[in-house]
């Protein structure tokens, strides 16, 4: 099986329906979002091409901490560790003994993971937002941004429990989340990286 970038980072049409108002729709979800300055958890997801054929299934846990810091570690079926400070993003691959290097810009931090860590304030500028039935619809408005179309859930909780992304060529990446911690204390040097020895670097600046 092809080995992947992590899924949640490169998944760069729903019908809405009975949709509430955008506006209302993005406070809802702020008020969701800002009470949770870091969250950690586990997740499963699933890749599926446009047909919804079953591309790639990994699993893996994060932690995540506003603004901007992401740890994604996966276990299944390759292990891969992305980092990220809200600066630099890190990707190892300890299996090729090599990690990729890469500044966070703005088209990054509109990705789905770091949504999550983001500023709630950005959700209304970089995003047209419809609820239906407790789910709640993104749309980036820019059209270079890297998904097309974000649905995201929450538990009882309200706590973030499932996210599907759409991509541009149609592939959709859905995710489970499970085992989720709200407001976890989490130390600075959980989003940093440093090399193991002897790990080839790539920078791609």
């Amino acid at each position: 099986m092809k080995r992947t970038l992590s899924l949640l980072l490169i998944t760069l049409g729903f019908g809405f329906g009975a949709a509430g108002a955008s506006a209302d729709a993005s406070d809802e979800l702020s008020r969701l979002l800002q009470p949770l300055s870091s969250i950690s958890g586990g997740f499963r997801q699933t890749l599926k091409d446009e047909r919804g054929k079953v591309l790639q299934k990994s699993s893996g846990n994060f932690s995540v901490q506003r603004p901007g810091k992401l740890r994604w570690k996966t276990g299944e079926p390759f292990s891969q560790l992305l980092v990220t400070n809200n600066k630099k993003l890190w990707l190892y691959d300890p299996d090729l003994e090599q990690v990729t290097v890469r500044p966070v810009d703005s088209r990054m931090k509109e990705t789905p993971a770091l949504l999550l860590g983001g500023k709630v304030e950005d959700i209304r500028g970089s995003f047209n937002v419809e609820s239906k039935k407790g789910a709640y619809y993104l749309t980036p408005k820019r059209a270079s941004a890297p998904f097309k179309s974000m649905v995201i859930r929450f538990d009882n909780r309200g706590l973030p429990s499932a996210m599907t992304v759409r991509d541009g060529m149609g592939q959709t990446t859905d995710i489970q989340f499970g085992s989720m911690t709200a407001n976890p204390r989490l130390s600075s040097a959980m989003f940093n990286f440093k090399p193991p020895k002897g790990t080839d670097i790539i920078r791609d600046e």
